[in-house]
């Protein structure tokens, strides 16, 4: 089978697109598409990079064919350019469905759905919610939310990351059948107990270890974990922020004006020594703020941390709570709610619980690829 994913962001950027092409092109010939949007500084824009995002572009990644699509950038608070850069996407993934003889298009909000012998919707975020709650560009919150009810009418099936989204589409008059598949994770790849941090971090002289890691862009998150090991100052606990963010300035300035000594920042972890360092800690953290994005999500930092068998403290969102994963310790958004979880989440035993195998990306990948043949008859739409 030929497959197409349209991903939601550039494809280097760790995503659940991602995850799932490499597991799909073990026995397909997948095809994504690739635009480059992250051109912040004036140098940026005078860069040999920034020249080659004006030209169609195609290599292999792995087993998956990578089609970079030309774009005029900055285009987000300008709407005359979203909809050029719209027109020409639109153009060029027609000419990649021919040319490839695509059998099935996953889209995302990025683009108007295509036209194609078979479409799947994958519903992986209250996108519009994300970009309003965040105070964000409200007119292109309202362009994703008109893309994503023309998927919701014309796709052959909906692939929802949560039950809470899948009520959502439901609600929303999908026309195909609604068929949950969460956010997966490699099981195997976390059954090694060796740790990923360097000795001087890793429990130091016995200390326990209390960790977060993935993209940190929320300093309102980061400053929580900061007030965390604040409180644990006199204890013998250790504090680690693993991974990149534009939120780690700020927080390493916090932890220098405070003189913390119990909090270390190990930069950006690449993600085959993800399980690694999960494995050296004793308690994860996820300590989103409640909007109506996180609320609908399926938190991979939660999926990767079970996988590991330790306890995790995870803001009380509406689909972690419908997990109902037992080494999880529900808490409120504030710092001192987190404080609490901590200290509970310190007593529980480390073990991997039963339910994180629903979530093995071997078996997710198997449901996909039935979505994408039109098997939806043997799948449970939805309502497990």
């Amino acid at each position: 089978m030929k497959i197409l994913w349209i991903p939601h962001t550039a494809w280097h950027i760790p995503q659940r697109a991602q995850v799932f092409c490499r597991a799909l092109s073990e026995n397909h010939d997948v095809h994504v598409t690739d635009w480059v949007a992250d051109f912040t500084s004036l140098n940026d824009y005078f860069s040999a990079r920034y020249l080659r995002n004006f030209t169609y572009r195609c290599r292999r990644d792995g087993n998956v064919i990578v089609h970079g699509i030309p774009r005029v950038s900055p285009a987000l608070f300008f709407r005359a350019l979203r909809r050029f850069n719209t027109a020409i996407f639109q153009r060029y993934v027609q000419r990649i469905i021919l040319k490839n003889k695509i059998d099935a298009v996953v889209g995302t909000f990025v683009l108007p759905p295509p036209n194609v012998p078979r479409l799947v919707f994958d519903m992986f975020d209250d996108n519009p919610g994300y970009w309003r709650s965040y105070g964000l560009n409200k007119v292109y919150a309202d362009e994703i939310e008109q893309t994503e009810q023309e998927y919701l009418r014309r796709a052959d099936c909906v692939v929802v990351i949560s039950k809470a989204l899948g009520d959502r589409a439901r609600q929303q008059g999908a026309r195909g059948p609604i068929v949950h598949i969460p956010n997966g994770v490699s099981l195997p790849l976390f059954d090694s107990n060796e740790g990923g941090l360097d000795q001087s971090q890793k429990r130091l002289d016995g200390k326990r270890v209390i960790g977060v890691l993935g993209n940190h862009d929320k300093i309102v998150e980061l400053e929580k974990v900061i007030c965390a090991a604040r409180a644990f100052q006199s204890e013998h606990i250790t504090f680690v922020i693993a991974g990149r963010g534009k939120a780690l300035e700020k927080a390493k300035e916090r932890v220098q004006q405070y003189g913390l000594k119990n909090l270390h920042f190990t930069g950006y972890v690449p993600q085959e020594q993800a399980p690694a360092v999960i494995q050296s800690f004793d308690v994860g953290l996820c300590p989103y703020s409640k909007t109506k994005g996180a609320n609908v999500s399926s938190p991979m930092r939660l999926l990767m941390y079970s996988a590991a068998g330790i306890p995790v403290v995870c803001t009380d969102l509406e689909e972690v709570r419908r997990m109902n994963f037992p080494n999880v310790v529900l808490v409120e958004e504030d710092a001192a709610s987190l404080i609490d979880g901590i200290k509970l989440a310190l007593m529980l035993p480390r073990q991997r619980t039963r339910e994180i195998e629903a979530y093995d990306l071997h078996k997710l990948a198997m449901k996909y690829e039935m979505v994408l043949q039109g098997e939806y008859c043997h799948l449970n739409l939805g309502e497990e």
